[in-house]
């Protein structure tokens, strides 16, 4: 299969991507390992079906362009600006770390200057993919941890566009520099300023013609067409792609834009993912494991670490900065594309290509576990400082009894804790943020600060002489461990709780939960309610029909 038409390679690199991604589905993994694993058994390193490692290449870089295009669109400034400094401050400084231990590290181990630069970009960034695959999986994507998580990775996202301009600027297939800043500077001041008037308007005028076939055309065009004018003009491909993004992301039509765009991103994207496979050399791995070893610590224990310590510095809780760390200590997708890049700009040699990925591969494979383990070691670290706990709860409430104890104060429990509040109920809030807790106190609401999953600070909120325990933590395991030790000490009280999926409500019930609340389930029904009253039906009908809902999905 070395020779033949466009058509065969691209049929080769969609049959090689939809039978990794069924392999990964099947396994639990996120679909961009399949991706690469299927790309490592058409390449040229491993025997069978071999396909033709240069023009896949060349399709790979449309899934580049519509990757680069649908994150630009997706950016939400106003997202960004609410997540505050700590993601945009908190991730600026992570890469700009990493960068300079990955800068020793590669000096440290005889290699070039540039090879040492891009080598610390490329661990630099983590993947928002595999985080949201994590998370989701885990029942934690509302969590405070996954939201600062994404925003963080969003943010190394767009240092990402940086980073790929300094490789291209930097790299040995650069020519001279006068020429370069030249077409670059005229591609920056005039073509992006000019692309704020005409993108909109021409995409309001395609829209305007009312035919969806015509409007997509438009769309793939506009997204091809300027990633190729950056290209000519001595800007990336990637940088090109993603600048456009922005562009049209910022305007009234960018729904319709992204629901024309993603598809052409998923199937492209996953063509990249298997070329990048392509390039992976098996027997590299097994001779060089010392160096992905290192590699990986750098990844997981270090930028881990790394983020851990800066988000704490920035004013998250010790438990939040940890959850964080762990979510980030990862590489992926954007890894990748620097990695990439790298390798064709000459930044890289084939050798630490290799490397690079063989060890962002490991980190995708070991992000479960990671994110598994964090929780289970902050437990034993708060549970051995009971004692600095209790005294940063001085404002522990006494004799308190009959009373709600909310574990968590996001979304859902400040709304909860609203209407007792409204209604003069008495309740005691635990929340693992000491910001929120001190806002809290200073308004007199009886607040804890510490992880609801831990025994000792429930039994500090007076668990056995409650009347209701609110779980609205949307952490699973962490609401699954308050339950048992409310069950341990208190038959009496109440124990109401959210979670995320029908199989974690039936675990709940069957362990002693008294309400356990699917959040999409009552967003149904509350749709459904509002659906019924606009068509006149009778309120106690309607209540009846919600009321039969809830039993058929008990």
């Amino acid at each position: 299969m070395q020779d033949g038409g466009l058509l065969v390679h691209l049929v080769t690199a969609l049959v090689a991507a939809l039978i990794g991604a069924a392999v990964a589905l099947r396994l639990g993994q996120p679909l961009i390992l399949g991706y690469v694993l299927a790309g490592v058994a058409i390449g040229p390193f491993t025997p069978g079906i071999i396909g033709q490692t240069e023009a896949i290449a060349e399709l790979a870089e449309l899934g580049i362009i519509f990757l680069m295009f649908v994150i630009g669109a997706q950016l939400s400034m106003r997202a960004l600006v609410r997540a505050g400094r700590v993601a945009i401050l908190g991730a600026l400084l992570q890469v700009a770390v990493m960068i300079g231990l990955g800068y020793l590290v590669g000096r440290a181990l005889g290699w070039g200057p540039l090879e040492s630069y891009a080598f610390g970009a490329v661990i630099s960034n983590s993947s928002s993919t595999v985080l949201g695959k994590v998370l989701s999986d885990r029942g934690e994507l509302d969590s405070r941890h996954a939201q600062l998580g994404i925003a963080w990775s969003s943010v190394q996202d767009i240092s990402t566009v940086a980073l790929v301009a300094v490789l291209a600027f930097l790299s040995p297939s650069s020519t001279a520099v006068g020429p370069l800043l030249g077409k670059a500077a005229l591609f920056f001041f005039v073509v992006v300023p000019l692309s704020f008037w005409v993108v909109p308007w021409g995409l309001r005028r395609a829209s305007a013609l009312h035919n969806r076939e015509f409007f997509a055309l438009a769309v793939v065009t506009l997204a091809l067409a300027m990633a190729g004018g950056a290209s000519l003009l001595g800007v990336s491909l990637a940088l090109g792609a993603f600048l456009t993004g922005v562009v049209v992301g910022e305007s009234d039509l960018a729904h319709r834009i992204l629901g024309d765009a993603i598809p052409m991103r998923d199937i492209f994207s996953g063509i990249f993912f298997v070329s990048i496979g392509m390039l992976l050399d098996p027997a590299f791995v097994l001779d060089a494991w010392a160096l992905v070893l290192v590699t990986v610590a750098l990844i997981v224990l270090a930028k881990g670490a790394v983020t851990t310590v800066l988000a704490r510095w920035l004013g998250c809780s010790t438990r939040l900065s940890v959850l964080i760390g762990a979510a980030l200590a990862q590489s992926a997708e954007f890894s990748f594309l620097l990695a990439r890049i790298g390798l064709e700009q000459g930044a890289l040699s084939r050798p630490i290509f290799n490397l690079l990925l063989s060890a962002t591969v490991v980190t995708i494979l070991l992000s479960p576990l990671v994110n598994g383990l964090a929780p289970a070691l902050l437990r034993r670290v708060q549970a051995r400082r009971v004692g600095a706990a209790r005294d940063a709860d001085a404002a522990r409430p006494s004799a308190i009894e009959d009373h709600a104890i909310v574990c968590g104060y996001g979304r859902v429990g400040s709304i909860v804790c609203a209407l007792l509040e409204q209604h003069r109920k008495p309740f005691v809030v635990i929340e693992e943020d000491l910001r929120v807790v001190e806002s809290l106190r200073a308004r007199g609401v009886s607040a804890l600060f510490g992880d609801a999953g831990l025994p000792d600070v429930l039994d500090r909120a007076s668990l056995r002489t409650a009347h209701l325990l609110i779980l609205c933590i949307p952490e699973r395991m962490a609401a699954r461990r308050a339950l048992e030790h409310a069950r341990e000490v208190s038959r009496a009280a109440t124990v109401l709780a959210r979670t995320h999926s029908y199989e974690d409500r039936a675990f709940l019930h069957a362990r002693g939960a008294d309400e356990a609340v699917v959040g999409e389930m009552e967003l149904a029904l509350e749709l459904g309610r509002r659906a019924l009253q606009r068509f006149g039906v009778e309120p106690d009908v309607i209540e009846r029909s919600l009321a039969t809902a809830r039993r058929a999905h008990a």
